[in-house]
């Protein structure tokens, strides 16, 4: 059996785009002699629409979709599966179903819902969504083969404390029942170093039940969400035997041999470093948020340090450097080595580039907003200037129609060590999901392999916000190599250990800034807990944090 696994990048709502990418890679099985097409999760509407599937156009939208995808197979040999909304034919429950139907020949030959249904981090499949009431093998060509929806395949994920779901595990209902073979259509995010997890669940469901398992994943960014791809096949011994491209578009087939069980395929592409696919993952991000959006433009303000320098060279490599516009905006108390080091990196990126002072907008800012009253505060005046930088980039952005991007790394986020409408302001915020020790790595990696576009003091000289004279960041904050790992653990790993004064301050901190947070720019998710959709904190509380 020849089966064809298309890696695609559906677009949410995008109904006509998808149906004829899905068409496409269909005939393109055909034509290699397939028996059988596999697509991802969803991927009629995309995933994850949201409160789109409250909309009643959505299931009348499918139906049109999926009725025309079932014509094009007609009279064809190759059979298709493919993800869509379903509605649900039971009286209760939620009104949809998460489904895959089998579409051979004209007719849809077999269906199967989704059973574990996600509620945790960025997923509330729940919300929308009702279970499969059942779970049936498909039979094609004699052989008994299961289709499972992403999560279906992770109940026994060993990260969890506790089984996740009261419904029985599906793969031990494919065992009971007989399968042969499992298909997996799944659009799962990725994050930093979720890649071998991912994979090592499956060649554990593989070997568990016997039988090779094929896995197909979506690639692309919708909003804040991240797909790699990276689908693969791993035989009854869990062993990987196909495996295509991170974060592209790709294509491949493999042949299983149900009588000796063998499994081959003819792409087995090799993984790159951690820090490689990190950045790439960046790159999609920004690129496919702006391409849905509809704009073409970044404009962001330059610095001289490291955050603007790195989101400045990931939007020139998705965008083009035609299409990145820096601001350098100096300031009484900025220094001439930032100007010079924010004018190399434009030089050395090829981007456009534009000198715009602040010094006499906030000399008349302060001298119109200190009549009748004392002096304003230091922290006021610091702010200031970072809010006149804002204003300048959404004004400028306007008349570019461009968007605005924000530098803020996520330990300035955590700590609201930023300023609200000043530096925190933009579209999207790429790096907002890096504490500042990974921006370090993920620059020195840059400059390895990105033809050393970053200047080097932007990466040896003492981080600064510079808003008031010699300023430092351990003015405010601690070291970032001892505040980064005590971060991570109560952000990402809900530990809390505030054995020292510093790290009640700093718990204090991330707590009394959510109100900053909740209007901080969307930030690319490349973590296990990023700020946005997967994290739900209230503003107005009274907690202890330790």
């Amino acid at each position: 059996m020849k089966i064809a696994v298309a890696q695609l990048a559906p677009i949410i709502g995008a109904f006509d785009k998808n149906k004829n990418w899905i068409e496409a890679a269909y005939l393109r099985a055909e034509a290699e002699g397939a028996d059988l097409l596999l697509t991802p999760e969803l991927g009629l509407c995309g995933y994850l629409p949201l409160d789109l599937l409250l909309r009643p156009e959505m299931i009348a939208r499918t139906q049109s979709a999926l009725q025309w995808c079932l014509e094009k197979t007609r009279g064809k040999h190759c059979a298709l599966v493919v993800g869509h909304v379903a509605e649900n034919p039971r009286a209760s429950g939620r009104p949809l179903l998460n489904q895959v139907s089998v579409l051979h020949d004209g007719k849809v030959v077999f269906e199967q819902a989704k059973t574990l249904l996600p509620t945790y981090d960025v997923f509330d499949e729940a919300r929308y969504f009702e279970p499969a009431e059942s779970i049936q093998l498909w039979t094609f060509q004699g052989q008994k083969i299961a289709l499972g929806i992403c999560e279906d395949l992770w109940a026994k994920d060993a990260s969890n404390k506790r089984p996740r779901y009261s419904l029985p595990d599906p793969t031990e209902i494919y065992q009971k029942l007989g399968a042969k073979l499992v298909l997996s259509c799944s659009a799962s995010p990725y994050h930093f170093g979720k890649f071998p997890i991912r994979r090592e669940i499956h060649q554990e469901v593989a070997k568990r039940l016997a039988c090779p398992l094929i896995y197909v994943n979506q690639v692309g960014a919708n909003d804040e969400i991240l797909f790699d791809g990276r689908s693969f096949a791993v035989n009854a011994q869990g062993e990987t035997r196909f495996q295509l491209e991170a974060f592209q578009e790709d294509f491949g087939i493999c042949e299983w041999h149900p009588g000796s069980g063998s499994l081959t395929g003819n792409r087995l592409v090799e993984g790159v470093s951690p820090l490689a696919e990190l950045a790439e993952a960046l790159v999609v991000g920004i690129r496919d948020y702006f391409k849905r959006s509809g704009f073409k433009k970044a404009l962001l303000g330059l610095s001289g340090g490291i955050d603007s320098a790195i989101v400045a060279t990931l939007a020139t490599k998705a965008l083009g450097a035609d299409n990145v516009i820096g601001l350098a905006m100096a300031s009484q108390v900025s220094s001439g080595e930032s100007l010079a080091d924010a004018e190399a990196l434009a030089k050395n990126l090829r981007i456009q580039f534009e000198v715009k002072p602040i010094k006499f907008l906030f000399s008349n800012f302060k001298r119109e907003l200190s009549e009748g009253r004392d002096p304003l505060a230091d922290l006021a005046l610091e702010n200031l200037q970072s809010r006149i930088r804002g204003m300048t980039l959404m004004t400028l952005a306007n008349h570019e129609n461009a968007l605005v991007l924000c530098t803020s790394n996520k330990s300035e986020i955590a700590t609201g060590y930023g300023t609200l409408y000043g530096d925190m302001i933009g579209a999207l915020a790429p790096i907002g999901d890096l504490f500042k020790t990974r921006v370090y790595e993920l620059a020195n990696w840059i400059n390895q392999n990105w033809d050393h576009p970053i200047p080097d003091r932007s990466i040896s000289k003492d981080p600064t916000a510079e808003l008031r004279p010699n300023q430092k960041d351990t003015d405010s904050l601690p070291p970032y190599a001892q505040l980064d790992p005590f971060l991570e653990d109560y952000l990402e790993k809900n530990k809390t250990q505030a054995t020292e004064p510093w790290m009640k301050d700093v718990l204090n901190r991330v707590e009394r800034n959510e109100y900053k947070r909740r209007q901080c720019p969307m930030v690319l998710r490349v973590s296990g807990r990023a700020f946005g959709l997967g994290r739900r904190i209230p503003i107005a509380k009274a907690w202890d944090a330790y």
